[in-house]
């Protein structure tokens, strides 16, 4: 017996891989299930000075909704019931 993983409310980020061409680009990009819909994550790095000392953070931007690609297959052995075959 196999069990689905529930992934709804969770997520990942990972180090971009793409060439960065400046500070707008973000440093960890993923993706985050929230409620059941999929969107994107991206957060950067960055450094402060509070009370004369410097302080590490990292800052998250919630994105658009992931959309899934047209002509996407399902996955093999989830197939759509549909009507009953009459024989």
């Amino acid at each position: 017996m196999s069990q689905e993983y529930d992934n709804t409310n969770t997520g990942a980020l990972f180090g971009n891989t793409r060439q960065r061409e400046g500070h707008k680009d973000p440093d960890l990009q993923g993706k985050i299930n929230i409620d059941g819909v999929e969107r994107w994550l991206s957060a950067w790095f960055f450094v402060y000075e509070k009370d004369g000392k410097k302080k590490r953070a990292i800052r998250l931007v919630l994105g658009d909704a992931v959309e899934k690609p047209r002509g996407a297959r399902k996955p093999a052995g989830k197939y759509d019931d549909g009507p009953e075959i009459p024989f």
